[in-house]
């Protein structure tokens, strides 16, 4: 069994994710990001989303750049995954295109976190800023028509970012999203 630690930014889907998690026969903790529990006891880390915004507000969570340094696997989501990107020397910003309910996700390497998607799925997206300009440790792995940077991996760790939600229902693939990762975090 793995254990996961969800770092919640306010988001109103974070519980989502924990219960996605659940769902997989996994354990599961949320915390607030304002919270430091003792990260020794779960065998990998999950970012949220939340109402914050990036990078105005990276003060309040660039204190997170030392779960990167455990070496446990980290997936960012939406607001985690610009996060992460901030964390990483990348560049977040506001969207030129917002994106908000059903787009289309183009997968550009299939890797590890996106195994078994296909070529293109279908995600719910609800977001106002985006990350810009990749970190210069990352690849992207997917992108949308408007959002280029859809998803990334890390190249300094097991780490992954996606900016859409695939803890919600209208992801009807999120839940091999949360399977990929649950799969790294084992091995």
């Amino acid at each position: 069994m793995v254990r996961v630690l969800v770092v919640a930014f306010g988001g109103q889907y974070n519980h989502l994710i924990k219960r996605s998690i659940e769902k997989l026969g996994h354990e599961a903790d949320m915390v607030l990001y304002t919270m430091k529990p003792d990260v020794n006891k779960y065998d990998c880390i999950v970012f949220g989303g939340g109402p914050l915004t990036m990078p105005k507000d990276f003060e309040k969570v660039k204190w997170l750049k030392e779960y990167l340094s455990l070496g446990k696997p980290v997936l960012g989501i939406c607001l985690g995954h610009q996060v992460l990107a901030l964390l990483n020397g990348g560049t977040v910003g506001p969207s030129p295109k917002p994106e908000y309910g059903d787009v289309t996700i183009y997968v550009d390497d299939e890797d590890e976190i996106l195994r078994g998607l296909g070529p293109k799925f279908l995600a719910w997206e609800s977001h106002n800023e985006e990350v810009l300009e990749e970190p210069p440790n990352s690849v992207v792995i997917a992108h949308s028509d408007n959002t280029r940077v859809q998803a990334l991996k890390y190249l300094n760790g097991p780490f992954y970012g996606v900016q859409f939600h695939p803890e919600v229902q209208h992801t009807p693939k999120g839940s091999q999203v949360f399977q990929n990762f649950i799969s790294i975090c084992k091995s």
